[in-house]
């Protein structure tokens, strides 16, 4: 493991920790539960990195191993044509959600039925389905060509 995911992990950490500090300061402002957010979030993938760079640095052999079964993984012609594929489907879907929301956010605007609260969460949900088709396309099209 690189020495260089620990000193990000460590960063991340302290990244976290200013915007706990932050959080803790501001008292009362509405934007108080967004800062403990991104504080949790960085904080966690910081101390993930932290935790996995002392973990592969105990099982070298096996973290060899698994960088090697990856590199082969990433270099396999078929599996990069299927990512490429699924990564044009997800977009072509990804696309029509959007022309549809447009539509959507449109008629609400015209009818004053429209606030934030909606948006954010749609754009949420949205992120995690493009995630998720990306996953089920790849998958579908590797059982397909296998």
């Amino acid at each position: 493991m690189d020495r260089r995911n620990l000193t990000s992990g460590i960063m991340k950490i302290i990244i976290a920790l200013g915007c706990l500090y932050l959080a803790i300061s501001i008292g009362d402002h509405p934007l108080v539960g967004v800062i403990y957010g991104l504080a949790g979030a960085i904080g966690a993938g910081g101390i993930f990195a932290t935790f996995r760079y002392f973990y592969w640095s105990k099982h070298r052999v096996e973290y060899e191993v698994k960088l090697e079964e990856e590199r082969i993984e990433q270099q396999d012609e078929l599996k990069q044509m299927l990512r490429n594929e699924a990564g044009k489907y997800t977009y072509w879907i990804g696309l029509l959600i959007i022309a549809v929301s447009i539509f959507i956010y449109s008629i609400l605007e015209l009818l004053d039925k429209m606030n934030a609260k909606p948006i954010v969460i749609f754009l949420s949900l949205y992120f995690i389905s493009q995630v998720i088709i990306g996953i089920v396309v790849y998958n579908y099209l590797l059982k397909r060509y296998e």
